[in-house]
This record gives C-alpha cells, structure tokens and sequence, in this order.
C-alpha cells in the first residue's frame, strides 16, 4: 500500500513540475528561432553598411537561389551594379537557415534597401509587400514572373508568345524526324505548366504553340494536354512527376518543360523508368545536366535565355528610375535554341537566336 502511495506521490510530482518543463522547452525554441532572425537581420545590416561607399544598394530576391538559373542572374545583374556604382546582394545565398520570399522582402524594405528585384507572384501577400515597398520609397523590379497588382516600376521577362513558338517549331520538328523514320501516328503531348502562376502568360504560350502546330498543317497529328505541377520546391515537383510516370496507364509521346526544374525531373524520370528513346523531351534553359542529356540524345533540345542580360536589365531599370523617376515598363530577354546542333558549335553562346 505505502509503494502505490509513493508512486502516486511521484506520479503527482511530475504531473506538477511538466507544465514547467514544456514552458521551458518553448522558450527555448521561441529564443532560439528569434536568434536566427536577429542574427539575419544583423547580417544584412552589415551588408548595409558594407555597401555605403556605393551609391546604391539593392537586394534580389527568388524562390530557390541555389538553381544555376538564378545564379546567373545575379552575376549579370552584378557586373551591371558595379557599373552603376551600386551594391547588390542575393540575400537567400550562403545562409544557414531558409527563408521565404516573404521573410526576405521585409528584411529587404526594413533595411532601407535602394530597390528591389524579386521573381514575383500574383498572390496577396506579393502584392501587399511590394506595395509596402512602394510606400516606403523603394522601387521594385518584377524579374521572370509578375505581379500586375502593385505598382512595380517593372517587369524583366521574355515573350511568352515568342517562347511558345519555339516550343511550337520543336514539336514540328519532332514530328518530322519521326515521320522519316516512319512513324506517322497522332502524338500525345504533354505540357507541363507551373501550379502556382495565376497570369495569362502560359496561356499565351500554349496558344501561340497551337499557332505554330496548325500553321504547319501538323494539327490533327498532336493532343496536347497540359498539366498543372507545383513549382515551389524541387522536392514537390519531383513527385508530381514521377506520380505521372507511375500512375498513368499511357504516358506522353512527347513532354515539354516550362522551367529547369522541371526539365531535371523529368530526364531523371525518363532515365529511371527506362523510357529513353520512348518520351521526347523538349526542355527549359542550360546546365550541365541538360547539355549532356542533348548530347546523349536524351533531351531533344532546350529552350533557353540570356541569363546576364536578364539581370543587367534589372538593374538598367533601377537606375533608370533613380535617375529620371521612370523606367521603361518591360524589359524582353533575348531567347535561342540549344540542341545538337548548337551544342557542337559551342553551347549557349553560339545557339541559333530566335524573335
């Protein structure tokens, strides 16, 4: 009897002191989280200060900076600064810890920052920071995706009209080599869009590679379906692709990918799955993946962009504004083809240019 008693005194020590415990081990979380925001904060305060003997000081801000794509950016849009006498920083590299666009944004407007260039959305929340931005004196630069809701000075992209030709003339192209070779039947193509932009502009672009298709009496030989993935980590749109290859009783004749990411998950897929030679892929930019896929004659070719000129033309538009109090509201970026062909004359450099 006096055993049981001790432990119902023992059960109703600890049933006392555990609220504490746990109180304690929230605190604990809550100051080491805040530690990490401070000790952000206070990095980029010291970028700050670092980039006082510049006349001006800009943050570039995208969803994943690690992509080559983004990196790329930066470096034109850094060579391009340093000729302005401006500072700018990719925030979102070399940190210990992720932060969202949103984190990011404001860290950018409660530093003071002389302009912002993000790879933007439709969503409230872009617009509510971009307007905060704005209210706050900071001019803002939409790079590669918008925000038509807030008054961003402007938007540095490519014609989406022009890249669905593109996309258009490669499928034709695809079409004809499998005629050569015999075969003629109907092919299943599959356009795979980003879940997450709400614009018009793929819309634009599957309408003007349709334009293409049908222009070059190839319509009644192409299905063309288009499929929503989730772009907003490499992780998600993995396994919305691979979902396609496992679950689907019929797979495409042909895919067409809209992003680099996208591109890399589907060689991948193509590859584990032993679909080679099954599935054409029409892709999205230059890495070092896509440029030995081509080679290997796993990706039929890639439609890719001036990276640098992307990002000089960010910062053009800054300085543009800082010096007049206007910019030019758009800003189109060069696009070319990289294929087999292009890729034995050099790479990107030299691939074969497009309107």
């Amino acid at each position: 009897m006096k055993k049981r008693n001790g432990w119902k005194e023992k059960a109703g020590k600890i049933a006392q002191i555990l609220p504490f415990y746990l109180l304690a081990a929230l605190m604990v979380i809550m100051c080491v989280f805040y530690f990490h925001m401070r000790k952000r904060e206070s990095q980029v305060l010291q970028k700050v200060q670092d980039a006082e003997e510049y006349s001006s000081y800009y943050m570039m801000i995208t969803n994943d900076d690690s992509l080559p794509f983004w990196q790329n950016v930066y470096a034109g849009a850094l060579e391009e600064a340093q000729k302005a006498d401006a500072y700018i920083e990719m925030p979102g590299l070399n940190l210990e810890t992720d932060y969202d666009k949103r984190d990011l944004m404001k860290i950018a407007i409660d530093s003071k920052v002389d302009g912002i260039i993000v790879e933007a959305d439709e969503s409230a929340m872009m617009t509510d920071l971009i307007r905060e931005a704005e209210d706050n004196g900071i001019p803002v630069v939409t790079v590669l995706e918008d925000n038509t809701q807030a008054g961003r000075q402007s938007y540095v992209s490519i014609s989406y009209y022009n890249l669905g030709r593109e996309y258009g003339n490669q499928l034709c192209d695809i079409i004809r080599e499998k005629q050569v070779k015999g075969y003629g039947s109907r092919q299943n193509v599959m356009v795979l869009l980003d879940a997450e932009r709400a614009d018009t502009s793929q819309s634009i672009l599957l309408a003007s590679m349709q334009e293409v298709i049908d222009g070059e009496g190839f319509g009644d030989l192409v299905q063309i379906e288009a499929v929503p993935v989730q772009s907003g980590s490499a992780f998600a749109a993995e396994e919305a692709i691979r979902d396609i290859f496992m679950t689907r009783d019929t797979l495409p004749d042909v895919m067409i990918c809209l992003n680099e990411q996208n591109t890399t998950c589907v060689y991948q897929a193509v590859v584990d799955y032993n679909k080679v030679g099954d599935i054409e892929i029409v892709g999205y930019y230059e890495s070092d993946m896509i440029r030995s896929a081509i080679r290997k004659d796993i990706i039929h070719s890639s439609v890719t962009l001036d990276t640098k000129q992307m990002g000089r033309y960010c910062v053009d538009a800054l300085t543009e504004y800082q010096e007049s109090g206007y910019a030019n509201e758009y800003f189109a970026v060069d696009i070319s083809l990289l294929d087999a062909q292009t890729l034995g004359e050099g790479g990107a450099d030299d691939a074969q240019e497009t309107d």
